[in-house]
């Protein structure tokens, strides 16, 4: 009964030891830095990306603002 506890123990432990799931999945390692955490949820840098917000930011600073004290309607 022992025996075949220790197997069945062995057989689920050895299915656990690979490197990536069916579905692709890769777990982290826990010895991770936290800069390298932070890139890991970071969306991916690209020049389009950071010309349309250069873009944004130079609307904003040209656009008139309301006054203090004026309706904001």
């Amino acid at each position: 009964m022992r025996r075949n506890s220790l197997i069945i123990l062995g057989l689920l432990l050895s299915g656990c030891a690979e490197g990536t799931t069916e579905t692709g999945y890769e777990p982290r390692h826990l010895g991770m830095t936290d800069g390298q955490r932070r890139g890991l949820y970071a969306p991916r840098y690209s020049q389009e990306q950071a010309q349309a917000q250069a873009e944004r930011e130079q609307d904003k600073h040209s656009k008139p603002g309301l006054g203090i004290g004026a309706p904001s309607y």
